[in-house]
């Protein structure tokens, strides 16, 4: 069996922006993006790295998930079929090549993006199941395993609101009063705090 050869072509500005829903589209293809659409349509194989993270709905204040992509501004293709129709796609501003020839990329560098996109997918899955914690946790008092559990010493952590709100630090430890020790990094230097545990974020 011949080895897989990917080349990448770089995504015109805007085109990796969730393209428009499909009536009927086949459940691989929906939530795809711009530019995937555009390459599977010419009946291109491609793979766009992305990450997912979870972010407020701007009307509603509830957390949705959104797609990102890893690597901004490109996506890789398999194999081609044709690279004049693939450089003429829509939304591909160009091939990426050395001297005029399209650069080859081994299938074992997309196996390693791949393991670092599946990285990506498991912090934010750990990320959220730590805010569906806490969230449940909130009406109630916890121990001070728990608050261990939900923020672990060094643990990176931004401040949610009051004259520190948008400041991150380290979590120093937890109390058993619903409160977390940290250190928050502000222009004077480390400031030592203790706030309630809701006051405080994983930190992106």
């Amino acid at each position: 069996m011949a080895a897989q050869i990917w080349y990448a072509v770089k995504a015109r500005p805007g085109t990796q922006r969730p393209a428009a829903a499909r009536v009927g589209a086949p459940a691989d293809r929906k939530g795809e993006t711009i530019i995937e659409r555009s390459l599977r349509d010419q009946g291109f194989d491609v793979f766009m790295p992305s990450t997912v993270r979870e972010v407020r709905h701007h009307r509603t204040d509830e957390f949705i998930v959104k797609r990102f992509p890893l690597m901004v501004g490109y996506a890789f293709v398999r194999d081609p079929h044709s690279f004049y129709t693939l450089s003429d796609c829509d939304g591909v501003s160009a091939i990426l090549g050395v001297a005029g020839c399209p650069l080859r990329i081994p299938a074992l560098d997309i196996e390693n993006i791949r393991a670092a996109e599946a990285s990506e997918l498991e912090a934010m899955e750990r990320r959220r199941a730590r805010r569906i914690e806490k969230e449940n946790q909130a009406g109630r008092k916890l121990t001070r395993k728990e608050a261990r559990d939900v923020f672990p010493k060094n643990h990176r952590v931004v401040v949610n609101g009051g004259f520190l709100k948008g400041m991150g630090g380290y979590v120093v430890d937890a109390t058993g009063r619903n409160t977390i020790k940290a250190m928050i990094e502000t222009l004077k230097g480390l400031v030592p705090v203790e706030l309630d545990i809701a006051e405080f974020s994983e930190a992106v």
